[in-house]
């Protein structure tokens, strides 16, 4: 971590000058590492601050072993090109630095499904302009082996839920999570519905805004797009309410050529949330890639323009 390279040399440093103070009773060595020491102290409270600033800034990138397994189970990330799979890959290190997990009955989180997870929240958000965080409001993702119970959904078992009792927490079941990943035709993406509803909750989307004047008829177009049977959600969620934007979010992303078939204006709604174009079979990211020197030609613009 970038924050260890400045509080351990100086508490060492530190350590050193109290030592010679110590040994050979010259006062002024004693103060001198107060130096260093003040700067190690500082620099250890705010090294999560620290070390945040310095990853938005200098992304760590992922492993081969990691570029490995996204290029086996998450076909989003094949289909992008070399910059956006570059700005993909970046966008993700820094992602999952800044969340938090709690893995409930097992005492290891798997590394390749943290992965994954991280990146079905940095796959809705490709399509939006640098931001320091992406999807902030999310704070925790907490992952359970199979279906849960919580106290706030308590009368069905269920693999997804968003809980904001604190700040905004997303719970999956790691089962069902893998299912949606491996067999699209099959299975719902709890994943992609998950980071949909943090999205939808920070942008102030709701199921009103989509275009479609009558909703249930939208639900049943929606379930025979992979033939899914009616009420699917409810063994996801555990909700007795349908969730109209995570459901078109998923199906835009996992079967965008049949939505944009069967629901073009639905489709080209989702194209504009997102900025995203999932049928595009060449590059699915609608924004062109930013790169760090033009954000910094953009701010020095915006300086002189404020000047």
């Amino acid at each position: 971590m970038f924050a260890g390279l400045i509080f351990v040399p100086s508490f060492i440093l530190a350590g050193v000058l109290f030592g010679m103070a110590f040994g050979n009773y010259i006062i002024y060595y004693k103060w001198l590492g107060v130096i260093p020491f003040s700067i190690a102290v500082g620099t250890y409270v705010i090294r999560d601050g620290l070390n945040e600033w310095w990853y938005v800034k200098h992304p760590p990138g992922l492993s081969d072993v990691e570029k490995n397994i996204l290029a086996r189970f998450f076909p989003y990330y094949r289909r992008l090109n070399i910059p956006n799979k570059k700005l993909f890959e970046d966008r993700l290190s820094v992602f999952r630095l800044q969340k938090k997990f709690q893995m409930r009955l097992l005492k290891k989180i798997p590394g390749d499904l943290q992965l994954l997870v991280c990146a079905t929240g940095v796959q809705i958000t490709m399509g939006m302009k640098k931001e320091k965080e992406y999807l902030d409001n999310l704070g925790m993702i907490v992952l359970f082996p199979k279906a849960f119970i919580t106290p706030d959904i308590n009368t069905q078992l269920h693999h997804v839920e968003v809980n904001n009792d604190t700040y905004d927490c997303l719970l999956l079941s790691i089962d069902m999570f893998s299912k949606g990943i491996q067999d699209v035709e099959n299975f719902y993406n709890s994943g992609l519905h998950g980071m949909a509803k943090i999205f939808k909750m920070k942008y102030g989307y709701s199921d009103e805004d989509i275009p479609y004047e009558n909703q249930k008829e939208l639900l049943v177009k929606l379930h025979h797009l992979r033939e899914f049977k009616i009420g699917f959600q409810f063994i996801y969620n555990g909700l007795p309410k349908m969730e109209i934007f995570e459901m078109c979010t998923e199906h835009f992303f996992q079967c965008p050529v049949a939505m944009q078939k069967a629901l073009p204006k639905v489709y080209n709604y989702f194209m504009n949330v997102y900025h995203q174009d999932p049928a595009n079979k060449t590059d699915p990211v609608i924004q062109q890639v930013i790169t760090s020197s033009e954000d910094e030609e953009t701010d020095v613009h915006n300086d002189k323009e404020v000047l």
